[in-house]
């Protein structure tokens, strides 16, 4: 530890026997043992001893001459840092780690680092004395948390990987060593040397709080590990500060100010300069000026946010570098240990469980690395940095602050985010007082809760540092004058402050009732102290605080206002998904599943209403309403109690089930007791003798929590009782005989619904949900008033719809705003909801915000706007986005819950909440509302009335009816209604559900058409901001449909604001895309009195240019083959990307497979793509016998392998997401759709020979549409929109030469010239020549598909060559390979297994050389087709080589492929579309 004490020692105490011990004085020698206890951190109190008695120090040892100077001028990194002190010994660890990163081997490296002491200790004792250097600090006790995984037996002590949890560091970086040198040197920094730095930075702040003058050394022995010396072949030190330059400038974090610097190495090293400044005029000023240690304590909390965004860079560095997956997972985990404990200091448990467990226990997995980085980012703010301190990794977006906006505190805005923020951050003391007590480290528990850690009163230095203590003692406010700390007060005879601190006390120091609790009962108490007691309390101090100051200082009353605030809610539940939060807000929502008061937003009904309420009380401050915020706050009162009396009620349930229960419900009962003596004294003394803890006395033949029924139900039944007992408990008779306080008289929850005079009559009780059309006349009239605040308000958080509990009782209010805030969790499965958030997302956003929350973003857009055009739109808005998303996810709804009961037992099992017809119902009241009549546009607020305003410019009208569009919507939901009755919810047969599915899917485009009408009428007559409102509303509905035309329309009316355009060309733009939908020009209708929109649907009779013979409807219903193939693309594209949950995704579009998106809603002859695969007419296909012998028999072999994917069963039980995605729509679009096309020709030739001629054209022009597909459009030729076998030929014939003068692939002009001729054949009867006329149409095919494997090996090879930036094309190999090697295998086995080697075997975890031979691939191909039927010159050439002769010429094949991949990074900026680049050709 230090060589000077070692010979002080020796000297005066080293030789035995001796005549004089002591030759240098006793002094001497006390001195030396002082400083090495220092230097250990070794708690002076257990020697009992008067070695560390601060007024023994000698006046030697109060001086700084003790401490050798730095006399030679050394500095650190050339000149960046100067130490006061001689540091130069322990700066020279930098030489011993360049010397362990150097070693020739792991044997070396090992031996330096746990042997080396040339810098006053070694590496290795940084992490074995850390237990005894640091367990006074928390950084340290907080990462022994996080990583400890299990106890030893003998004596209780904490495990890491089987070895002592405080030496994890070492633990690490042993196991490093032993993958690699270059691994282990990694460790040694971001684990020994980054803990020891900071203990460096604690040990100062430790001397500087006992007074001790050389408290600066630390500080400069802290900088001298961080820079180091610099190191034989570099200029800079090899320690933290040359991986911090390393790491930093991957993140483009150069300092603006300082370009030889990155940003985090400056503001480190700012800090530290900073911290040497404190004593740069006075040593001793720590002992002079108590503010100091303050100062010093802030700056080091400073150095540590810093120092962890290191740590973060180096994670996703470790992440997105560029090394193989062996060694990428091997330094991902590495990072993953220095970061992840970091976040455990959050107190989001469940997250640092999942991030640990994805990165540490199952290793990293490439496919979640957008996962893992939304993750973290959501820890920042707790960290103490932001995304501007982390930068963008290359050219990789990173995240931005708007995106961990600290605005929001789940639902509230605080006026003073910052402030805020910082005061919520109190529940991380919490955090850290919880853990410290869980590894038993009860003293430095104490500490944190007495001085703070989290909480710094920037704006009061006064109050420094705030702690739970000082809550308790009212040290920031001092507001004692209200009824709750009276009650406390007459009770106790104590404060409330006082009763939490002495229950804390006694539970940290094991005393009084304590005496014989176990730990996690004396943690389970405490942890109840701070949310039942202190977050309760304080938080009513500050709202009473500040309706006190309501009308004499309205600033300093927002300020305590939102204050009090954070005090319910904490920081931890802003950020998390969990219910993980420390205060009384997370209180609510762990006791909501017990009582049945859970609700989808804020995690319970009485959250739920105290966010309004708070947002309510701001408002009264701002508008100095002061009376009326002194009646928020008693409903804040009443609604706080709530889950106090829960948390009492649930202990005293589980008080013989779980250990510590007792220790909670004890402390939970002092929260309530006094508020149960004010109504009833006698209930209270039965309350405090049940819940005492360690054992309550209990009447006989009663249980605790009979004892605590009975005296809650004589206190919520006194006339008195300011409690609201509905919101205590749906699940327990508690509020059976309670009558509400407000006199709210129940509705029947079950009594049927007559909506609007007869619109509609429910069979479920809806009048709520129709209610909601009141929300929307009273945001038009404070709108049209000009009280946007007052439209805002009702917005956010509602006014007239209310949620009923299952007893009919009013237990909160429905907003709109939850409509769409909720969407992203409760609409993820919804087909119409996912094809909107696709559409409008531009890099997962929308304005800047998570397109999740589209509707929302573009609503508040409207109330910020400084101009009337657009604030007047907003209850047309809430109409046209909020409510008809709403209707569409309760149609959606009603089908899942009908689907789910379609057997009896699966009927069993649907709780009450998933009736399908009370679904269906909600959707109707929804579309109708409240109050409308029957064709009446004026009277009404809702869709219904929408539908009838824009109806009138559509059609004519007669007096008393209702628009075309509206009948035929109620006949639709009637429609639904009755079939789900007849069938008893879907129950009587497993097909019942595919009828309700058919109706859903034609009421949902209907439901489009009065938005659509809306869009063409306002851009009839020029009004920008409603064209742009409908464009929204509307538009992505057709989103999967032509995406070119999609995007233009998008540019044109989303992204810019509609100027001149041409209406006629943006009309016929989306007309072009109504068959998507299942729309046409008759259901849309025209313009009165504009025929810019007019359209004829019996004109449109082409795919591609190839007009089809037979009836319209058929033809295009079958070609929206295509649309289901993108609808399942884009499902699971959102899961990946926009709700990270593949696996709802998956089972989403496996939905889509099995069932259809489009093309089996109208119950024609062409099912969903599931039929496509497993149909039994294929055996009519000649081939056929050859593909069921290739997949043994299995005939069904494309829905096999389909399913597995779907799945991520078999071969795709090791596949990541996206492969799994690509593998899904090759399979749909090429090996499903090649048979489907198959069998429709060879049955038109069966239909010939029986003369059924009209049956076999129409084979004929299915086979067209299932080959060219809907998206590619009319046009001859297509649009390059599309994803079949035609676009694949468009794709290949590029690459192979084989295109057409006309830009269109020479194969599909000689396919679709086959057809024709076959529809010659056909209507002449000549069925022997429609026979060889279908045999060249199945050669044909196999054209595109043979170049797609050709193209495939190449960019695989290439891949693996590391000459291409793309990720290489095995999904998509796999596929194409399959789809033609039963052809292949029959023709010439050897050739198929050669195929099968490179494209085949091994998926998806192909590897070099078996992957990279796509020679191998050509030549197989080759010799093959010369006994197959398939014209080898329609194959052509690629990169030189041609097919048919296999000759080629190496040069030219990399020479073509740096073309190709360079002409595609040329049209893609961006990282994430240059990661798709290759897919770009086949895709």
């Amino acid at each position: 530890v230090d060589e000077t004490i070692a010979d002080v020692i020796e000297t005066d105490l080293g030789t035995f026997p001796v005549d004089d011990y002591f030759p240098d004085g006793i002094d001497t020698v006390l001195s030396s043992l002082r400083k090495y206890v220092s230097l250990k951190g070794i708690d002076c109190s257990l020697l009992s001893s008067s070695l560390c008695d601060e007024t023994q120090l000698s006046d030697a040892e109060q001086s700084s001459d003790t401490v050798k100077p730095n006399d030679s001028g050394h500095t650190l990194v050339n000149g960046t840092y100067t130490p006061t002190s001689d540091v130069s010994d322990l700066a020279s660890i930098s030489s011993l780690v360049h010397t362990i990163c150097n070693a020739e081997n792991s044997e070396i490296a090992i031996e330096a680092y746990s042997s080396d002491d040339s810098a006053g200790l070694t590496i290795q004792s940084m992490s074995t004395n850390a237990k005894s250097a640091m367990s006074d600090e928390l950084m340290f006790n907080q990462y022994v948390v996080a990583l400890s995984d299990g106890v030893e037996k003998t004596d209780g002590s904490f495990l890491f990987d089987d070895k002592p949890a405080h030496h994890y560091a070492d633990t690490i970086t042993s196991d490093a060593f032993k993958t690699s040198v270059e691994l282990g040197c990694q460790s040694i920094k971001i684990l020994n040397i980054w803990m020891w730095f900071a203990h460096k930075l604690n040990e100062a702040v430790k001397g500087c709080d006992k007074g001790r003058s050389d408290a600066y050394t630390s500080i400069d022995e802290a900088a001298a590990l961080w820079l180091g010396n610099p190191t034989p072949s570099n200029d800079v030190g090899g320690l933290l500060f040359e991986m911090t330059e390393s790491i930093g400038r991957m993140f483009n974090s150069v300092d603006e100010d300082n370009s030889e610097m990155v940003h985090l190495n400056r503001q480190i090293i700012n800090r530290l300069l900073f911290a040497q400044e404190i004593f740069s005029d006075d040593k001793n000023r720590c002992a002079s000026d108590p503010d100091t240690v303050d100062d010093l304590r802030i700056i080091v909390k400073e150095i540590f946010s810093f120092t962890s965004a290191v740590l973060a860079q180096g994670l996703i560095h470790s992440m997105l570098d560029q090394r193989d997956e062996k060694e990428k997972r091997e330094y991902v985990e590495l990072f993953s240990f220095a970061f992840l404990p970091l976040l455990n200091t959050c107190g989001r448990g469940e997250e640092f469980d999942i991030l640990y467990d994805m990165l540490v226990i199952k290793k990293f997995d490439e496919a979640d690395t957008d996962d893992v980085l939304n993750a973290i980012q959501n820890f920042y703010n707790c960290l103490g940095f932001t995304c501007d301190d982390i930068g963008n990794y290359g050219l990789r977006p990173g995240c931005t602050d708007s995106d961990l906006s600290l605005d929001n505190m789940m639902g509230y805005s605080p006026v003073n985010s910052t402030k805020t923020n910082m005061l919520a951050k109190l529940d991380l003391d919490a955090v850290a007082i919880v853990q410290l007590m869980s590894i038993e480290n009860y003293d430095l528990a104490r500490d944190i809760y007495v001085n703070g850690y989290s909480y710094y009163d920037y704006d009061n230095a006064e109050y420094g540092f705030v702690s739970l203590y000082d809550l308790t003692q009212s040290a920031t406010i001092g507001y004692d004058d209200f009824t709750t700390y009276k009650l406390f007060q007459d009770y106790f005879q104590q404060s409330p402050g006082d009763l939490a601190d002495e229950t804390i006390t006694n539970a940290l120091d094991q005393q009084s009732n304590f005496v014989n609790a176990s730990g996690p009962q004396r943690l389970e108490a405490v942890k109840t102290v701070i949310s039942n007691i202190i977050s309760y309390v304080s938080s009513l101090e500050a709202f009473h605080f500040a309706v006190d100051q309501c009308n004499s200082n309205s600033e300093t009353a927002i300020t305590a206002w939102d204050g009090g605030v954070a005090l319910i809610i904490g920081s931890i539940e802003s950020g998390s998904p969990n219910n993980d939060g420390y205060f009384l807000y997370a209180t609510s929502k762990a006791m909501c599943d017990d009582f049945a008061t859970c609700a989808e937003e804020n995690g319970s009904y009485a959250n739920n209403q105290l966010i309004q309420r708070f947002t309510q009380g701001q408002k009264q401050i701002t508008e100095k309403s002061c009376s009326n915020v002194q009646q928020t706050l008693e409903a804040i009162e009443s609604l706080l109690a709530i889950p106090l009396i829960q948390s009492m009620l649930y202990y005293a349930d589980k008080d013989s089930q779980i250990e510590t229960a007792g220790a909670a419900g004890y402390v939970s009962s002092l929260a309530v007791l006094p508020i149960i003596d004010s109504l009833d004294t006698e209930s209270s003394n039965m309350v405090e003798n049940a819940m005492s803890f360690p054992s309550g006395s209990q009447t006989s033949g009663q249980s605790k929590i009979e004892i605590i029924y009975g005296a809650l139900k004589s206190v919520l039944t006194d006339p008195s009782s300011f409690i609201d007992c509905e919101l205590i408990s749906n699940a327990h008779p508690l509020c059976d005989d309670v009558q509400d306080p407000n006199n709210a008289i129940p509705v029947d929850v079950d009594e049927p619904t007559t909506i609007s005079h007869g619109l509609y009559i429910a069979k479920n009780y809806v009048d709520d949900r129709s209610a909601i059309a009141k929300d929307v006349e009273e945001i038009q009239d404070f709108v049209d008033s000009k009280d946007i605040e007052g439209a805002k308000l009702v917005y956010k958080h509602g006014s007239n719809s209310k949620i009923y509990s299952k007893n009919g009782m009013p237990i909160g209010i429905r907003s709109i705003s939850s409509f769409s805030l909720q969407a992203g969790s409760e609409m993820q499965k919804d087909p119409t909801y996912n094809m909107f958030v696709y559409g409008l997302s531009d890099e997962n956003d929308f304005l800047g915000k998570s397109v999740l929350n589209y509707a929302d973003t573009f609503v508040n857009s409207l109330f910020e706007s400084s101009e009337r055009r657009w604030t007047s739109l907003a209850s047309e808005a809430v109409v046209a986005l909020h409510i008809w998303m709403q209707v569409a996810h309760k149609l959606h709804a009603a089908y899942d819950a009908c689907k789910l009961s379609k057997n009896a037992s699966e009927r069993r099992s649907v709780i009450e909440s998933s009736d399908a017809s009370l679904f269906l119902d909600e959707a109707a009241a929804y579309w109708i509302g409240d109050n409308q009549s029957t064709g009446s546009s004026s009277q009404g607020h809702l869709l219904y009335a929408l539908t009838e305003k824009i109806g009138e410019q559509f059609e004519n009208i007669s007096a008393g009816s209702q628009s075309a569009v509206n009948s035929r919507i109620i006949d639709l939901f009637n429609q639904a209604k009755n079939h789900i009755a007849i069938t008893n919810g879907c129950s009587t047969s497993q097909d019942a559900h595919l009828e309700l599915r058919s109706i859903v899917g034609n009421l949902i485009p209907m439901m489009a058409v009065p938005l659509l009408r809306c869009l063409y009428y306002y851009l009839s007559i020029g009004d920008a901001e409603r064209v742009k409102l409908y464009a929204i509303s509307v538009l992505p509905v057709f989103s999967h449909c032509s995406p070119s035309s999609y995007l233009e329309l998008k540019n044109d009316l989303i992204d810019h604001d509609f100027n001149e355009v041409d209406k006629e060309y943006i009309f016929f733009k989306i007309r072009s895309m109504y068959d998507c939908l299942g729309l046409s020009c008759d259901v849309v209708g025209s313009l009165l009195g504009d025929d810019f929109a007019f359209c004829d649907d019996s004109s449109m009779k082409a795919l591609a240019g190839y007009f089809f013979r037979t009836d319209r409807s058929g033809v295009i219903e079958a070609s929206r083959i295509d649309v289901d193939t993108r609808a399942i693309d884009i499902f699971i594209n959102n899961g990946m990307y926009l709700f990270q949950d593949s696996e709802v995704a998956f089972a989403a579009s496996f939905e889509c497979y099995k069932y259809g998106h489009n093309i089996a809603v109208t119950g024609s002859n062409h099912g969903p793509l599931q039929s496509l695969a497993t149909s039994s007419d294929r055996d009519v296909v000649p081939a056929f016998s050859a593909f069921r012998r290739y997949f043994k028999d299995d005939d069904d072999y494309a829905d096999s392998i389909l399913v597995d994917a779907f799945i991520g069963n078999g071969v795709f039980e090791n596949a990541n997401a996206d492969e799994r995605r690509r593998a899904i729509a090759f399979i749909l679009r090429y090996m499903v759709t090649h048979m489907s096309i198959q069998e429709k020709i060879h049955t038109a030739v069966e239909y010939c020979k029986s003369n059924d001629f009209d049956n076999a054209a129409s084979a004929l022009d299915s086979a067209v549409a299932y080959l060219i597909g809907s998206i590619e459009g009319e046009e001859d030729g297509g649009s390059y929109d599309g994803n079949l076998i035609y676009m694949l030929a468009k794709r290949m014939c590029v690459h192979f030469g084989t295109c057409a003068a006309t830009n269109n692939a020479q194969v599909n002009e000689h396919i679709i010239s086959l057809f024709y001729a076959g529809q010659g054949e056909v209507e002449a009867g000549a069925c022997g020549s429609l026979s060889k006329t279908v045999n060249k149409i199945d050669a044909a095919l196999l054209v595109p598909l043979i170049q797609g494997v050709i193209f495939a090996s190449l960019e695989n090879e290439l891949y693996f060559e590391a000459r291409t930036t793309s990720e290489g094309l095995f999904p998509e190999g796999y596929v194409l390979s399959q789809s033609i090697l039963p052809i292949i295998n029959d023709a010439l086995p050897s050739a198929a297994k050669d195929i099968q080697s490179v494209m085949v075997d091994g998926f998806p975890n192909q590897t070099s050389p078996a992957a990279a031979n796509h020679m191998k691939v050509i030549l197989a191909i080759r010799d093959a087709l010369r006994y197959t039927a398939v014209d080898c010159d329609q194959v052509g050439s690629i990169a030189g080589v041609n097919v048919c002769t296999g000759a080629f010429d190496a040069s030219e094949v990399r020479k073509s492929a740096s073309r190709s991949a360079s002409l595609f990074l040329s049209a893609f900026p961006t990282l994430a579309a240059t990661t798709a680049l290759a897919l770009v050709i086949l895709r």
